[in-house]
């Protein structure tokens, strides 16, 4: 079976047989009460890529943005109507006033913004990976620092595929945070299922010693060793190869769709969204598994309907992109298999 509904975007899994090891998987304490050095290291890495002065490991997303939330102190957390569910899970989870502005809409931020009391928190994914369009960053981050807050940015699509050396959607922008805090985990562009939260030093030395750092064990060993194995500066040239790879293949299936007709959604990204008028995504996607073709139907909130979706990665073969074009070829045309 072609499985295209994995979003291990640069085919990194980091298999149990490679160097390296460890006496114990889990250390058993608060990762705030110590960590290992190879924490330390993940997350002045990814720091540094993303442009922040200074960052801190998570076990996850979730856990990072609600403690980044509760160290912020809100008067109201201001979330993207069109954000990852995980980040309005977690703004509602902290407790403040949680309200939502148009997905990508600035001005619509901007008057979400009044009457929203002190230190205002707006938080945003980097990258829509439903409409493939990044978030105006710069701007919403002018918005929200001119009413006294903080911009919070998951930028967990992004980062590791985007931007130079991988560096996430700020940098690919060609801009840079100036207060902002962001949130990236390693799961999708780097195989590492741990999460890095990188901003101004204060906030994130607040953040080492508060929350679920308390009440939470610092991520695996084996998810530090791939987090280390990937973020090293030596893994640089191996990783660029796979981003070329990967992007001559979105390329090429986006290229291949529109050729038949077939709409892609927004920008070229490897979550790969597909519309035609009268071609059933469900239907498309029975015809495609009966051809051995795993693809998936979703309906993000910011776009008006269902869709097929093909999530590409380096792990995947030209041949892979003419076997998926076959078959919504036979979607279109009704040829059987």
């Amino acid at each position: 079976m072609l499985d295209l509904t994995s979003s291990l975007f640069l085919g990194l899994h980091h298999p149990s047989g490679r160097p390296g090891g460890w006496a114990s998987l889990t250390t058993g304490r608060a990762a705030a009460l110590g960590e290992p050095a190879v924490a330390r290291r993940v997350a002045a890495r990814v720091a540094a890529r993303l442009g922040a002065p200074a960052g801190v490991v998570h076990r996850s997303a979730l856990h990072a943005l609600v403690d980044v939330v509760e160290v912020l102190a809100p008067s109201a957390v201001l979330v993207d109507a069109g954000a990852y569910p995980l980040v309005r899970l977690a703004a509602g989870a902290a407790g403040p006033v949680v309200r939502t502005f148009g997905h990508h809409d600035v001005g619509d931020l901007r008057r979400a913004l009044k009457g929203a009391g002190p230190r205002p928190v707006v938080v945003t994914d980097g990258w829509c990976a439903a409409c493939n369009r990044p978030a105006p960053l710069a701007s919403l981050d002018r918005v929200a620092r001119a009413a006294g807050g903080t911009l919070v940015v998951d930028d967990t699509q992004a980062f590791g595929v985007l931007g130079p050396g991988g560096a996430g959607t700020w940098r690919w922008s060609g801009g840079r945070p100036v207060a902002a805090v962001q949130v990236v985990s390693l799961a999708k562009g780097l195989g590492a299922p741990l999460t890095v939260t990188a901003g101004p030093t204060g906030v994130v030395a607040r953040l080492a010693g508060h929350g679920t750092r308390w009440h939470a064990s610092p991520p695996t060993a084996a998810d530090l060793q791939a987090a280390d194995a990937a973020t090293d500066p030596a893994a640089r040239a191996g990783l660029a190869r796979r981003r070329r790879r990967l992007w001559w293949l979105v390329r090429a299936l986006r290229a291949g769709l529109r050729r038949l007709g077939v709409g892609v959604v927004g920008l070229p990204f490897p979550v790969v969204h597909t519309h035609r008028p009268g071609l059933d995504p469900s239907r498309t996607a029975r015809v495609l598994r009966g051809r051995g073709v795993r693809a998936l139907v979703l309906a993000p909130a910011c776009l008006p309907g269902p869709v097929l979706t093909f999530v590409v990665t380096a792990d995947h073969a030209p041949a892979d992109v003419e076997r998926v074009l076959a078959g919504v070829r036979a979607a279109i045309t009704g040829v059987p298999r």
